[in-house]
């Protein structure tokens, strides 16, 4: 019989989650899992300890060991093969990752800068870039979810992230977005004059993007809309560090309704927020930082 090949795997794994809502995979780790298994230097299905001993090999960062230990185990299992020593391995790596990660954000806070000095270039932004600025940093939203499209009135059915305006009000409908799928729809209501304001200075037409590409079409490629969004975002911080910079705020100030919020709008926890950016140690802490 002949021995199935990693992409075999991979389309036969990948078929069976097609029609399954509750498992289906983004179209961003679909094409992830394609680019992974051209590259292995290993059949999935092989033993584990080779599988380890060749990551380790291969790879020195432990986020993308651990990307690839997800893939691995999700197609072992699926195939009825042993993965309990890939899922104690991935399981090592935590903390591994959780010490890179505390590096990467330390070093950020170098040079940082301060709330009250972000908030007033926001006040003084008109336009896209006062709409994106200002849902990172009241609505703590990630660049996946500002893909947004105009719509007059919410279709019955979609898998995009739609902005439309009710009265005096902004309503974002999130569906596209890290979290969707333990979270559901996020609909999101900005009672802010200037926003509703900004919103219809674009003179948006129906279907269009906030956000498009020259054509007007929606920009698909990730990489690209990212890039975008960073050029948007306050002094080029980009999102991680406009977020990080409103979480520092809120902590200092005990404004812990407001964090609450701001998980929740971005679809995660208030435990899993300050853990992600290196806060989990309070107040006292960040206000030395920042002193």
């Amino acid at each position: 019989m002949k021995k199935k090949t990693n992409s075999d795997l991979i389309k036969k794994f990948l078929e069976h989650l097609k029609n399954d809502k509750e498992k289906k995979l983004s179209a961003q780790t679909i094409k992830t899992y394609d680019n992974i298994s051209n590259n292995l230097p290993f059949n999935i299905l092989t033993s584990q300890s080779t599988i380890i001993s060749k990551l380790k090999n291969t790879y020195d960062n432990p986020n993308t060991l651990s990307l690839y230990l997800n893939m691995i185990i999700l197609i072992r299992r699926f195939n009825d093969e042993e993965h309990d020593k890939l899922i104690k391995f991935r399981n090592s790596l935590s903390d591994s990752i959780k010490k890179e990660r505390k590096n990467n954000l330390d070093k950020m806070d170098d040079t940082l800068p301060n709330y009250n000095k972000i908030k007033e270039e926001l006040d003084n932004l008109s336009g896209v870039q006062y709409l994106i600025n200002y849902l990172m940093m009241n609505n703590g939203l990630r660049n996946k979810d500002l893909n947004l499209k105009f719509v007059k009135s919410k279709p019955e059915e979609s898998d995009e992230n739609l902005i439309r305006i009710k009265g005096k009000t902004v309503l974002l409908n999130i569906n596209d977005y890290k979290t969707e799928k333990s979270h559901g729809e996020k609909v999101l209501k900005i009672n802010d004059s200037k926003f509703l304001e900004e919103l219809k200075k674009l003179k948006l037409t129906d279907d269009d993007y906030i956000i498009p590409m020259k054509n007007g079409d929606k920009i698909k490629n990730i990489t690209t809309f990212n890039d975008k969004i960073k050029k948007l975002t306050i002094g080029n911080l980009g999102q991680n560090r406009l977020v990080k910079i409103v979480i520092k705020h809120l902590l200092n100030n005990k404004q812990f309704d407001k964090l609450e919020q701001l998980g929740k709008d971005r679809g995660t926890s208030m435990s899993v927020l300050l853990t992600s950016y290196n806060l989990e140690n309070g107040n006292d802490q960040d206000k030395k930082e920042e002193e």
